[in-house]
């Protein structure tokens, strides 16, 4: 798929420096979210049917509020505005795009929040499992692959794998 200038909405920036990183969205809308900053105190929970579905003020605030810092003309609404919720992470940090052993039940999950920025490409190597795994290829004793369409580089998917040994240098964070 080619993009035309109405469809570019410009580049997903990370600023470590104040712990958020943002993307813009269509309809003029923008994506904020934090990388786990010092400042903020990490929120686990066991049962995510107990997590608070909505917005804060105080949460809103934090994010946005840095954003603005970053771009002084972003217009903050008075009110909060966006979604909230948990995220799954898995023990890697690192995402699981694959099948499951249920015949026809695929998983894109253990994506630790920091994916929405790649929420288009995810949806293409899901395609592809899928699409090959229903043809009968054996993902599991031959990982798939994926070209990049617009860098023509190769992703192995069996890196998403649900059977691969966990990522032993990840850093554990958000950040991978």
């Amino acid at each position: 798929t080619e993009y035309n200038d109405d469809e570019i909405l410009g580049p997903m920036i990370a600023d470590l420096d104040l712990g958020t990183y943002m993307r813009a969205e269509p309809g003029n809308g923008f994506l904020v979210g934090g990388t786990e900053p010092d400042c903020d105190p990490l929120e686990w929970i066991d049962d995510p049917d107990t997590a608070n579905p909505n917005r804060t003020v105080a949460r809103f605030e934090a994010q946005v509020f840095r954003a603005a810092r970053r771009f002084p003309t972003l217009e903050v609404p008075s009110q909060p505005k966006g979604i909230a919720g948990v995220y799954d992470a898995a023990s890697d940090w690192t995402p699981i795009y694959d099948k499951t052993d249920r015949q026809g039940f695929y998983v894109a999950m253990g994506t630790s929040g920091n994916q929405f920025k790649n929420a288009p490409i995810a949806g293409r190597l899901m395609s592809r499992i899928i699409d090959k795994v229903e043809a009968g290829h054996d993902h599991d004793a031959d990982p798939l692959t994926y070209v990049g369409m617009h860098t023509g580089l190769e992703i192995d998917l069996g890196a998403f794998s649900r059977l691969r040994a966990p990522n032993a240098e990840s850093t554990g964070t958000v950040m991978g």
